[in-house]
């Protein structure tokens, strides 16, 4: 009868395991960079924007809002990060120059070669959606 040592058992399952795994690397963000100018609002959202995503990663976001007197409102502006996924989907995390440092937006953004797509919810009711195109 022969026994394997309990080193060899344990060196096996480690390089069987290693040649398993599977590499996961997150998306380039570099397909989606570029400058988009805001198309369309549905809903109550600004008049006029644009969108900034970096190839190293970073996002602005730069919009004004129709004002009931006419004219247009001061600048809004919220920077920060995005990550671009294989789906088309973008997380973004940003935060307005004007918030608590804690307060980070995350709306539901998709990517469509042209179109950056912003969803999130209206305060007073519904959903408004923001439409970006590449420039």
């Amino acid at each position: 009868m022969s026994f394997i040592r309990p080193s060899v058992c344990a060196l096996f399952l480690l390089s069987t395991t290693a040649a398993c795994r599977v590499e996961s690397t997150a998306p380039d963000p570099s397909p989606v960079a570029g400058t988009y100018a805001l198309t369309l609002v549905l809903g109550r959202g600004p008049s006029h924007g644009t969108l900034i995503l970096s190839a190293a990663g970073s996002a602005e976001r730069r919009v004004r809002y129709q004002q009931s007197g006419g004219g247009l409102s001061p600048d809004f502006v919220a920077r920060g990060t995005f990550h671009a996924h294989a789906d088309g989907r973008i997380e973004l995390r940003l935060q307005e120059d004007t918030a608590p440092a804690q307060t980070v937006w995350r709306p539901a953004t998709r990517w469509n070669g042209d179109t950056v797509e912003l969803r999130y919810p209206d305060p007073g009711d519904g959903e408004i959606v923001e439409t970006y195109r590449r420039q």
